[in-house]
């Protein structure tokens, strides 16, 4: 029996024979028992003296031998139960015999596997540099390596030791450096060797092992030659000999113990000593000393005989017919070539001019296929389709392997075949945009998007969603599922989008991802294609991406892990660094195929373009940016969308014109958006109703001032607007609110629209109580006139600056440029799209890019003139100023003599206007804020009559009127408040001599 190792791991646990069942002890008689009955019945009769006491002796001998008879009883059972428990141990011990050897045969066969099941899966990919691993013979019994530990009791005990130690239906195995010999019937002894030849060229590497046989043309040896192991000669490996048919073409060293066993990788020549099969009728005719020799009596039936053996094993031999092992080297040798061991490889071309391939010329239109010829392998000419073998390609080369070169030759080829109707290219390279600076001007390309300007790479790329449902619009139209079947007069071409460097691209932008995700997933019947390359795409590019690309090309890279991930195969890590263009292809098959890709020349492409010149471009597939400066006149150019929110009922179309009014709900158009993920640009447009107030931020110079502009140019003609700035008169900013707020309070005619620049800065110089409540009468303005039809927009610098509850009051925010992403995104914006070189005018409206229309700001309504303070001469004056003496000086130079009232001075008053003739006119009295408190007896008796005129500050206003509503907010020291009897405040000039204006009291 042959004994080899191939039990796993988990068979090593020993099991153990079941120990014997013990004897049981043998039961002595029981003489304290049987004594002790008699004792007791003779002490009873002493002391009563009764006869009938002595029966109870005899129960000592009966209660004897019934306690023998039981104890006999009880040790026969038990020895039936340890009896029983042994057999059924024993029959769980050969259970689990059986099924380790199960194991253990199904391991030896998983690490032997025969040669009919090399032949059935057709599998090349065990080929290793050190000799070959030992040979099936057939299969038969050998010895299990199972252990089990115990000595046996009985022939049963035997039986299942012998039964543990054999392993039926195993691999039998022998080793080919030994050398094996077949005799019997040349067609058995022939098909043996043929298996075993067919197992040493599954495991022997074709570049470190040769199979060598009889050279006979015709002959049942010829399919050797098909091996990739027919190489040059000289090199170790395996010798076939077959007397019947030539001498073997190579010298052999027989004996036992010679050949492969002792060669490893670094041996020399000389150690490097071939193993031998041999085939005869009888046994004299083989070459001395071989290890094994098989004697075949059936097909079924042959016996083992091993050098210095005792005994031939018998077995059943594994053969293999002429036919099958002939299709085996043939695939063999393809698998060879594909992975780069074959010698014919190097027959490639180094150079190859993509206009020496077959090229048709342009084609009638037809979409159902892209097939064109990139290259050529051993045997053919590569063509590649990638509506049929796609739907998308991933190609993998380091730098210097040609893989720009391999991706323009495609290009142009599917350029020279088909015209811009059928396919049509977006190239995107993140390494400069060079690669694919000679296709620039082909029809078919709609754009070359490069790493330069990252800004436009994003927006290319984010626009193939919506060239994506574009498609799925075409499609749905004509009723058809897949773009092969649209008819040849629907203008819809095979979109190809190749991106060289695609890991720099997520790595620049990793939400492009899941874009190409989806067109990966989606592209087929839509006629949208991807070419992915990057040096190392394993770990970069999704696994749903990589699932649809079908065709695989890996150029020569550093790692073979990385050929592996792509093509199935290390051969491209084996490339040599001077053959660029030179590869590994799968074209969808699973076959891996060595390839020489063509490169296109310069003098080609020149003209494919002029065969293509005169045939319409490609539909280009996103939009460019918008300008910088949009003129009113040139948005009806830039939209193709003027108003995707408006009512249905709207007709709307790309010619529509701008319109600077409001449009039919109300919506006033300031701007275009840009929203590429759609293909579309839009007029942007603010509904007050379904926006709300609007908020404009910025930075300064961002534009802030020009969408207000464009949102008052809009609205003229259809609704009142106020308008109010930054250098605006206070007064007038303030009596603007002010009318406002009352006018919506009262129900009266409101304005349509109040507009507010630079809000947060607007009231920063006024005293502090008016400037909240400016905030104040905005933030009504916000809330309470809305449902009155009152629209407000305003702009701002920080958004900070204006209170919570006015922040809140703004439904929407148009955001312009910000100073950094962080103020963006503090503000309510995306900072995916903060640029810091943006165009003044240029923000996002609803997460959307924009750009504002650039119109010049209104001119500024005029002020009314103040009117100045008149003193009648037939009222009474009680005039507060800051600095009463001057005042008074003034207002005594104008002819109208004052009284000056001091602290403490109204008794002198008093006096003063009871001295006064009586055809004088009223008095004029002045005096400070104090003085005038402190005579508040007077200034009661005043007020009902006199005119108050109040010139300095509130403080000095609140001294006299004592009211809590603010007055009118004053301008500068030049003004004053004029209160008459029964009517509120007024402003007035004043004009008796400017006094210092208290403005953080005003």
């Amino acid at each position: 029996m042959d004994r080899f190792d191939t039990a796993p791991d988990s068979l090593d646990t020993p099991l153990a024979l079941p120990p014997a069942p013990a004897e049981a002890a043998r039961a002595g008689f029981p003489l304290i028992a049987s004594l002790a009955p008699v004792i007791g019945a003779l002490a009873l009769w002493a002391v009563t003296g009764s006869p009938f006491s002595l029966v109870f002796a005899a129960l000592g001998p009966l209660v004897a031998v019934a306690s023998m008879v039981d104890a006999r009883r009880s040790a026969r059972r038990q020895r039936r139960r340890s009896a029983d428990e042994r057999r059924r141990r024993l029959d769980e011990l050969a259970a689990e015999i059986r099924e380790r050897q199960h194991l253990e045969r199904q391991a030896a066969w998983h690490r032997s596997p025969s040669s009919r099941r090399l032949i059935l899966e057709a599998e090349h990919s065990a080929w290793r540099d050190g000799p070959p691993p030992p040979l099936v013979l057939g299969r038969g019994v050998a010895a299990s390596t199972l252990r089990v530990d115990g000595a046996p009791i009985d022939a049963a005990d035997r039986e299942l030791l012998l039964e543990a130690a054999r392993l039926d239906d195993a691999p039998v195995l022998a080793d080919a450096g030994a050398g094996i010999g077949f005799v019997g019937e040349l067609h058995l002894a022939r098909a043996a060797a043929r298996a075993c030849v067919v197992q040493f060229a599954h495991h022997a590497h074709p570049k470190r092992f040769t199979v060598i046989g009889p050279d006979r043309v015709g002959g049942p040896w010829e399919w050797l030659q098909s091996l990739p192991h027919s190489g040059e000669r000289g090199r170790a490996g395996l010798v076939v000999i077959d007397r019947d048919v030539a001498p073997p073409s190579a010298p052999v060293d027989g004996g036992p113990g010679s050949g492969l066993r002792n060669m490893s990788p670094g041996a020399s020549r000389d150690e490097q000593r071939s193993a031998v099969v041999a085939v005869a009728r009888t046994a004299t005719e083989l070459p001395p000393g071989l290890g094994a020799v098989v004697r075949l009596q059936a097909p079924g039936a042959a016996s083992l005989s091993r050098h210095g053996g005792a005994s031939a094993a018998t077995m059943i031999p594994s053969l293999l017919g002429a036919v099958e092992v002939v299709h085996w080297a043939r695939s063999a040798a393809a698998a060879a070539a594909r992975a780069g061991f074959d010698d014919r490889s190097s027959g490639l071309p180094e150079r190859l001019p993509l206009d020496g391939l077959r090229r048709p010329g342009l084609t009638e239109p037809d979409r159902s296929g892209l097939a064109v010829a990139v290259g050529v392998g051993l045997d053919e000419v590569l063509e590649l389709d990638l509506a049929r073998h796609g739907p998308h390609a991933l190609v993998a080369g380091t730098t210097g392997s040609g893989k720009s070169e391999f991706l323009l030759a495609w290009i142009v080829a599917l350029a020279a075949a088909h015209p811009p109707s059928i396919v049509s290219f977006l190239l995107v390279d993140f390494k400069g945009g060079a690669a694919f600076e000679p296709v620039r001007r082909l029809p078919h390309v709609t754009g070359i998007v490069t790493d330069l300007d990252e800004s436009e790479a994003e927006r290319a790329v984010l626009s193939l969603r919506a060239e994506l449902t574009h498609r799925e619009t075409v499609l749905s139209m004509a009723r058809v599922r897949d773009i092969s079947e649209l008819d040849r007069a629907v203008q819809l071409a095979r979109l190809v989008i190749v991106i060289d460097e695609f890991q720099a691209m997520i790595e620049r932008f990793p939400d492009l991802g899941v874009v190409v995700g989806d067109i990966a997933a989606r592209g087929r019947s839509l006629g949208v294609h991807l070419v992915l390359a990057s040096q190392r795409p394993n770990g970069v590019v999704r696994e749903q991406v990589t699932a649809n690309c079908a065709i695989r090309v890996s150029l020569r890279v550093l790692q073979p892990s990385d050929s592996e991930a792509v093509v199935g195969t290390s051969a491209a890590a084996r490339i040599p660094p001077g053959t660029p263009g030179r590869g590994v292809i799968d074209r969808g098959d699973g076959v891996p195929m060595l390839f020489q890709s063509a490169i296109a020349m310069p003098a080609l492409i020149e003209e494919v373009g002029a065969a293509a010149a005169g045939l319409p471009g490609a539909r280009r597939t996103w939009l460019d940016r918008l300008p910088a400066r949009i003129a009113p006149e040139a948005v009806a150019g830039l939209v193709n969308d003027p108003d995707p929110e408006a009512d249905s009922s709207v007709e709307r179309g790309p010619g529509e014109r701008y319109r600077a009014g409001p449009a039919t709900d109300g919506a006033l158009a300031f701007g275009v958006v840009d929203d590429p993920e759609r293909q579309r640009r839009s007029v942007a447009r603010w509904s007050p109703d379904r926006d709300g107030a609007l908020l404009v931020l910025g930075a300064p110079g961002s534009g802030r001032s020009t969408a207000l502009a464009a949102i008052e140019r809009a609205a003229a003609g259809a609704a009142a607007v106020i308008t109010l700035r930054l250098d605006d008169r206070p007064s007038t900013v303030w009596d603007a609110l002010c009318g406002a707020q009352a006018a919506v309070r009262a129900g009266a005619a409101v304005p349509g629209l109040v507009v507010i620049d630079d809000l947060d800065t607007c009231f920063r110089a006024w005293p502090e109580d008016y400037r909240h409540a400016a905030f104040a009468m905005v933030e009504s303005l916000i809330r309470e006139g809305r449902a009155r039809g009152v629209a407000v927009a305003a702009a701002a610098t920080q958004v900070q600056a204006l209170g919570a509850g006015l922040r809140d009051a703004f439904g929407s925010r148009l955001l312009l440029r910000h100073t950094t992403r962080s103020d963006l995104v503090q503000a309510g914006g995306r900072g995916e799209l903060w640029r810091a070189a943006d165009a003044p005018g240029s923000g996002q409206w609803h997460g959307r890019r924009l750009q504002v229309v650039d119109v010049p700001p209104c001119p500024p309504r005029a002020s009314a003139a103040t009117p100045s303070l008149e003193l009648r001469a037939d009222l009474p004056y009680a005039v507060v100023s800051a600095a009463p003496r001057a005042a008074a000086a003034a207002i005594d130079a104008a002819g109208r003599p004052p009284l000056l009232l001091t602290t403490g001075g109204e008794v002198v008053v008093r006096a003063a206007i009871a001295a006064l003739p009586v055809d004088a006119p009223p008095p004029v009295i002045v005096g400070d804020g104090d003085a005038w408190a402190a005579s508040w007896s007077l200034g009661a008796a005043l007020k009902e009559e006199a005119v108050i005129v109040v010139h300095g500050g509130s403080a000095e206003y609140r001294a006299v009127v004592r009211d809590r509503e603010l007055p009118p907010l004053l301008d500068d020291a030049g003004q004053c408040w004029v209160l008459e009897p029964g009517s509120k405040p007024r402003r007035a000039t004043w004009v008796f001599g400017h006094a210092p204006l208290n403005r953080s009291s005003n």
